[in-house]
């Protein structure tokens, strides 16, 4: 099997490095800021989407956008 990744999708190293640390403070917030269980779902998106297209690097936005 090969791997084909658009360079047009690709995120640099800096945004990679950004939306780890996007996504690794917004969990934090919602495992333990005192907020309703509406933003602790908001933040949990927010952190699920953010590491996930951080540790592969490809942005999905990018590819609908484009």
């Amino acid at each position: 099997m090969v791997d084909i990744v658009d360079k047009e999708n690709t995120i640099s190293d800096l945004e990679q490095k950004i939306r780890l640390a996007v996504g690794s403070a917004a969990a934090a917030a919602a495992i333990f800021a005192p907020l309703s269980y509406k933003w602790k779902g908001v933040l949990t998106a927010v952190a699920a989407d953010a590491i996930i297209t951080g540790v592969y690097g490809i942005s999905p936005i990018k590819r609908v956008c484009a």
